[in-house]
């Protein structure tokens, strides 16, 4: 009864903000994006191009959670060749993310289905998949409890849960309760993850914590052959320092340009590369730049100049912060957002700055507050003090770097974890084929 109370709540739903989709959809090309495959209608070529093979269906919302999903498909798809691969996004940019880093270990790119119970049905029958595995914190109560009805297996890979969806999960236990019970496999992140996930309803033998598969990610390529076209277009110079801001938020790039402002004096020669989170705030960002007065250049117009270079592109920050002296990882100096993938910089082995508003990595800090590879600033004065401290000493900055670089070395592993848990289940509904 309550999942038919919350489908139909959920159709309510839809109805009533047609107008708006409708209207966004007429004003904004990324709502115009994949509305078949939303409501369960897919081309003949993708269907087809999951034929001949048992299909897992791989789901991540946006761009953080396809690249963290990238190193277990590609492990999955070495050890499994046979099997096809349907991923689903919810996101465009996460749609493109995974048109570009998963080429030819996909079969299927498409864009998630609503979670209306006859869309979910449709689509679970044209896949037919032997398993569900859904990346770090999607929870979709019709899909997963259809794909129980029908013995699908449902595998959270990367599981994370906030403290305020905790909280939310135990309010609505009447309801989540029966969602989480749900799933087969929940590999955690952390020891706390897991906790929680068993709070939430996950029986306690299908929770389990293998770590953080964002460790296992492989950084674009880092040779110089690759990197010198990007470098001459940022107008990266050897003699000066580079600092790169990712994935900032609304709010973030102000403490950040003002941070910049009072270096200016002391660090002359001292690049800032910006990159906001999200395309749609480029020109924004970009009004904010010329408000500031500094002077400044797009990437996209390939003519990096003297100062803030806006990188006004999409996929390109991971391999802009292989040229940084030192990184700040956004989404962190402002409340509500919880923070973005700290690993990235530390990939290049580059010292990683946040700020102090964490949720969902702070784990990751702490591991690189520990090494001393990480560290965590408050406001914009913590921010300029914490980049003097790293750019007025060279050994400490590249010590620092090659500490972060350690800790990811030290915490691979998850990935190959989450591919042999999900072999586990592939090879039952194989066993469970042969006994029939």
């Amino acid at each position: 009864m309550i999942y038919r109370l919350y489908d139909i709540l959920l159709h309510i739903s839809v109805i009533a903000l047609l107008p708006y989709f409708v209207f966004k959809m007429i004003t904004a090309r990324k709502y115009r994006e994949g509305i078949p495959e939303r409501f369960g209608f897919y081309k003949a070529a993708k269907l087809k191009a999951l034929s001949g093979g048992p299909v897992v269906w791989i789901h991540a919302v946006s761009v953080g959670e396809t690249k963290a999903a990238a190193p277990v498909v590609k492990l999955f798809k070495e050890r499994n060749p046979d099997t096809r691969v349907v991923f689903s996004t919810v996101t465009r940019t996460g749609n493109n993310t995974a048109a570009k880093d998963l080429t030819g270990l996909i079969d299927a790119l498409i864009y998630f289905p609503l979670d209306l119970s006859w869309v979910v049905n449709k689509a679970i029958r044209l896949f037919n998949p032997k398993a569900f595995i859904v990346i770090e914190k999607e929870i979709w109560p019709n899909i997963f409890r259809q794909m129980n009805k029908k013995g699908v297996p449902v595998i959270v890979l990367n599981g994370t849960i906030s403290d305020r969806s905790s909280r939310r999960f135990a309010r609505y236990g009447f309801f989540f309760k029966g969602v989480f019970g749900g799933v087969s496999l929940f590999s955690a992140r952390t020891k706390e993850d897991r906790e929680k996930a068993v709070c939430a309803g996950v029986k306690d033998s299908n929770a389990v914590a293998t770590g953080n598969i964002k460790f296992d990610l492989s950084p674009p390529d880092g040779r110089q052959s690759s990197l010198t076209p990007l470098g001459a277009s940022l107008g990266i110079n050897p003699k000066e320092a580079v600092i790169v801001a990712g994935s900032t938020h609304p709010g973030e790039e102000e403490m950040i340009l003002n941070a910049f402002k009072g270096l200016r004096g002391e660090f002359k020669n001292t690049r800032l590369i910006l990159a906001p989170r999200h395309p749609e705030r480029f020109a924004e960002v970009e009004a904010l730049l010329r408000r500031s007065g500094l002077p400044y250049s797009k990437r996209s117009k390939g003519n990096g100049g003297e100062g803030i270079v806006l990188l006004d592109t999409v996929g390109e920050l991971m391999m802009v912060y292989s040229f940084a002296t030192v990184a700040f990882v956004g989404g962190s100096l402002v409340k509500g957002i919880g923070g973005h993938n700290l690993l990235e910089p530390a990939y290049y082995g580059k010292p990683v700055i946040y700020g102090p508003h964490l949720t969902a990595y702070l784990n990751m800090a702490e591991l690189l507050e520990g090494a001393g590879g990480g560290f965590r600033a408050e406001g914009v004065d913590g921010l300029k003090g914490t980049l003097e401290k790293l750019l007025s000493d060279a050994a400490l900055c590249k010590e620092a770097g090659e500490s972060a670089w350690k800790v990811v070395e030290a915490n691979r592993g998850a990935a190959r974890k989450s591919v042999e848990a999900i072999e586990v289940f592939l090879n039952k509904a194989k066993s469970k084929n042969a006994v029939i």
